[in-house]
């Protein structure tokens, strides 16, 4: 009970306080005043909404169908398609809007400012998590319910009334992601100049004062309230049905017939769109846009590399510690909900806040937490000049901050992945283990890893992607001397994509790539 106590009281201030502290800046009434501002909340409310539900518009029908191609039919490279998708997923989101604000030449570029191109950015960057997490619940469905409707209706009504209807909670817990995704990130509304909830905050904190910031925080409240009362509504609905265990049996694949080699191309040709003309743009820019060299192309890529190559290997893996400690994380959390109802409650009140809450509002948090920890310190140590915690989180330009600030943001992204395969271990074998004398250690080192080690790893992947290209949380507690890959590219993307920039968003993608291979060819070896 002590060690359940004491690890309640660290989740609490870690996650707690972020969410907890940017609430102080409403202490007084004038941040309240901003309500009056009626033009500019409904303005604020729109263009949220509007890039939220473009996003999933966009970006919804493209990736089912695809996921339904790739992950249950017999569709000719649908191998080499996954590869290319799941090599997306490790692309940052700010690459994606210097990669098509690339595209085109001389005075045209179709991404420029506006609702729209940030949507399609965003619609962009969303599509392989559609397919990938859509894929996820339909290879979930069990092939038992699928062969008895088999012999009752053809193929094609299995597949619609009863594999899309299973895997229905994963593809909600994907339009879940992709819109709160949108709604909390900064990278693509800044360059876009579209005013969202959480670019507004954002924007206040860079320019604004105390006052200002307070008004922000003030006006997103509502909207964020609204945004943790949906996804809990919803991941309540949902929970019991996802599913994240692979079947013991392999899923049926649905036959294409005649329409096997035209689907074939036609869904080759939308990837190759989809991945070779930013791609392609990108070279062409790197090597001088119209005046195109090889000789300039290749300069600059090694100049990139000599320049970057440490950063963004830092950035690899300080990404895949949040994306390990996150899970494990999520993994204790879980571990201890099946068992506890006031655990429960903490896990998924915690798990909902910080999914809704926008990326600026947690960053701003975090800020302030530290803020108070180091005042505290100086408090409790005022006898000497050693500051430990100043140190780590400040002085010492170290990566705590920012790992902080990805596992508040992406801690309810492990939960999404590990809750389901914890929540469906045998409880009779967890009894059995008690029985025969097994300590909480054993048991779950039996029982409880072998069922949701695979879970496990897809939590640590997905959390590693999403962390290399999160920056609404990290940029506002990033030290003096120690920036993230994702961040000099936010800083640079702001010039255009320059012959440099273009260079650094190449290694990034070839870096991606390699980071997709090595996770594909353990998965093989492990198959």
């Amino acid at each position: 009970m002590m060690l359940r106590a004491l690890t309640a009281v660290v989740f609490v201030g870690l996650f707690g306080l972020p969410i907890v502290l940017p609430l102080a800046e409403l202490r007084t009434a004038g941040p309240w005043e901003s309500w009056r501002e009626v033009d500019r909340v409904a303005e604020l409310a729109l263009a949220t909404l509007g890039l939220c539900g473009l996003t999933l518009v966009i970006s919804f029908p493209p990736g089912v169908v695809l996921a339904v191609l790739l992950y249950r039919t017999d569709l000719p490279g649908r191998a080499t398609m996954r590869a290319i998708l799941g090599a997306a997923l490790f692309v940052p989101l700010p690459l994606f809007a210097l990669a098509w604000q690339a595209v085109g030449g001389g005075g045209w570029r179709p991404w420029t400012q506006g609702l729209v191109p940030a949507a399609l950015i965003h619609a962009a960057a969303a599509l392989p998590w559609v397919v990938w997490l859509t894929g996820l619940g339909l290879s979930r469905v069990e092939p038992e319910l699928e062969e008895d409707a088999l012999t009752a209706a053809p193929g094609r009504r299995v597949l619609w009334r009863v594999s899309l209807r299973r895997a229905a909670p994963a593809i909600g817990l994907a339009a879940v992601w992709v819109a709160l995704q949108a709604a909390g990130e900064i990278a693509v509304t800044d360059m876009a100049v579209v005013r969202t909830f959480a670019e507004e905050v954002y924007t206040q904190h860079v320019a604004g004062g105390a006052d200002a910031l307070g008004r922000a925080v003030a006006i997103s409240l509502p909207a964020t309230l609204i945004s943790v009362l949906v996804v809990a509504l919803l991941l309540r609905r949902w929970e019991g049905r996802l599913a994240v265990t692979a079947t013991a049996r392999p899923t049926l694949e649905f036959r294409l017939g005649w329409s096997r080699r035209p689907l074939a191309v036609g869904a080759g040709l939308a990837i190759a769109i989809y991945a070779g003309v930013p791609i392609l743009s990108l070279v062409r820019q790197t090597g001088a846009g119209d005046r195109f060299s090889v000789l300039r192309l290749v300069v600059e890529l090694l100049r990139a590399v000599d320049l970057h190559w440490l950063m963004v290997l830092d950035s690899l893996a300080w990404a895949a510690a949040a994306g390990v400690l996150a899970a494990a994380m999520a993994l204790v959390a879980s571990w201890f909900a099946v068992d506890s109802r006031g655990w429960r409650w903490l896990l998924f009140g915690l798990a909902v806040a910080l999914w809704a809450v926008p990326g600026p509002v947690i960053g701003f948090g975090l800020k302030e937490a530290i803020n108070r920890l180091m005042d505290a310190e100086d408090v409790l140590l005022g006898w000497t000049t050693a500051r430990p915690v100043r140190a780590v989180l400040y002085d010492l330009s170290t990566p705590l901050p920012v790992l902080w600030a990805h596992l508040a943001r992406l801690f309810p992204y492990a939960v999404a992945f590990v809750w389901p395969a914890v929540r469906d271990v045998p409880r009779d074998l967890r009894e059995s283990a008690r029985v025969d004398g097994a300590t909480p250690w054993t048991e779950f080192r039996r029982v409880g890893w072998p069922a949701v080690r695979g879970a496990f790893l897809l939590a640590v992947v997905a959390v590693t992607a999403v962390a290399l290209g999160e920056l609404s949380a990290s940029k506002l507690v990033q030290v003096p001397g120690r920036q993230t890959f994702v961040q000099e590219l936010f800083n640079q993307m702001h010039y255009a994509a320059t012959a440099t920039t273009a260079a650094l968003a190449l290694v990034q993608l070839t870096l991606a790539a390699g980071a997709s291979g090595v996770i594909l060819l353990a998965a093989r070896r492990r198959a």
